[in-house]
């Protein structure tokens, strides 16, 4: 009993320290929160593109084109915004980087049903995503005429789907999660490293080794409300979950947040100071969103990032709680359960050991 109320003393010191040293919670509340905001507004649908449609032909056929052109669209709007109908305004807009096409309809199209197109960058995914769109127009046009020898009718949208903005946003607070987990508990063990009071930690019952545990509950317990901010704008954004499904995700996110915790605190007796810890853990957990599957699904990386998603711990926090979170599976297999909290266990200990030998090493240099 003594040794819980000693634990508990050090957890209630810890968040005591957090609440008169809001600097330490600012970067994990606002980090999440312009990840999100950014990758939403740069990624987070497929807008209408702009682009310049030269009319030279000016027939019934060649309007039937530019009607195709206007009506082409996907589930989430039209694929085209024609910006300029005016040849000289359009290559100078294409040319500034301000179009992403232009299409010319010749003045022989009624004879040759060939259209001109100029792009300003060819080789770019999303030049080529342009070119298919066009394809999609093409089709509109061919199909009430029956120039289509094969017509392939896509489903682009179901009732279930959920948007890539809803994704992000679901990832984004499992990010808020871990890295509020990970970076409040280094930044309360550093403040003992800096403020050299962990020679009042050794003379508790527990002793020095449970500093680390102390400030890993505590980092744990105020991640919840730091992600609260980035909640708020996922909800915004679209991203949806049940109270089962929340309930069934917590069962990986709360002991990854954990392991989160511990890491952040050998990340904190291996570089000591706020200026080191902040950077490299706010750096990792970046490249943990973008390149692990928080972005986009581990299968949709380019094949060096799932090589590396293949060994990265966050990828499969990602991976396991975000079918849950967004409902398309029940509850987590079988073997997730047992190996994230085996994991959170063994680096919750490693760390307990971590801070065990940082105070011996202070002591011996006179600390």
């Amino acid at each position: 009993m003594i040794r819980l109320n000693a634990l508990l003393a050090l957890v209630l010191r810890d968040l005591r320290i957090a609440s008169r040293r809001i600097d330490l919670l600012i970067q994990t509340m606002a980090v999440p929160v312009v990840v999100l905001g950014l990758a939403s507004i740069i990624f987070g649908a497929s807008d209408a593109w702009p682009i310049a449609v030269i009319d030279e032909a000016n027939t019934p056929e060649s309007q039937a084109v530019i009607h195709a052109i206007d009506d082409s669209r996907g589930a989430t709007g039209p694929y085209f915004e024609t910006i300029t109908t005016d040849a000289n305004t359009a290559n100078r807009l294409l040319h500034e980087g301000r179009l992403h096409l232009v299409v010319t309809i010749p003045s022989d199209f009624d004879a040759n049903h060939t259209i001109q197109t100029q792009t300003y960058n060819i080789n770019t995914d999303a030049m080529k995503n342009v070119r298919l769109r066009l394809d999609v127009a093409a089709n509109l046009h061919d199909q009430p005429h029956g120039l289509n020898t094969v017509t392939a009718e896509l489903t682009k949208a179901k009732p279930h789907d959920v948007t890539r903005t809803a994704f992000m946003g679901g990832s984004a607070v499992i990010l808020a999660l871990l890295l509020g987990a990970g970076l409040i508990s280094a930044n309360l063990y550093a403040v003992d490293a800096e403020h050299r009071t962990r020679k009042e930690l050794a003379l508790t019952p527990l002793g020095i080794s449970q500093a680390g545990l102390g400030a890993s509950i505590a980092g744990t317990i105020l991640a919840i409300p730091a992600a609260l901010p980035t909640l708020a704008l996922a909800l915004s954004f679209g991203t949806r979950a049940t109270f089962e499904n929340l309930l069934q995700a917590s069962l990986i996110v709360v002991p990854a947040m954990l392991a989160a915790a511990g890491l952040g605190v050998l990340t904190a007796t291996a570089l000591k100071t706020h200026r080191a810890i902040q950077p490299t853990l706010i750096l990792l957990a970046l490249g943990s969103y973008f390149a692990s599957g928080g972005f986009i699904p581990v299968p949709s990386l380019p094949p060096l990032a799932r090589n590396i998603a293949a060994w990265w711990p966050p990828s499969y926090v990602f991976e396991w709680t975000n079918p849950i979170l967004h409902g398309f599976q029940g509850n987590p297999t079988g073997t997730t359960i047992p190996i994230i909290v085996a994991a959170a266990t063994a680096i919750l200990a490693w760390a307990m050991i971590a801070t065990y030998r940082d105070h011996l090493k202070a002591h011996v240099q006179g600390q």
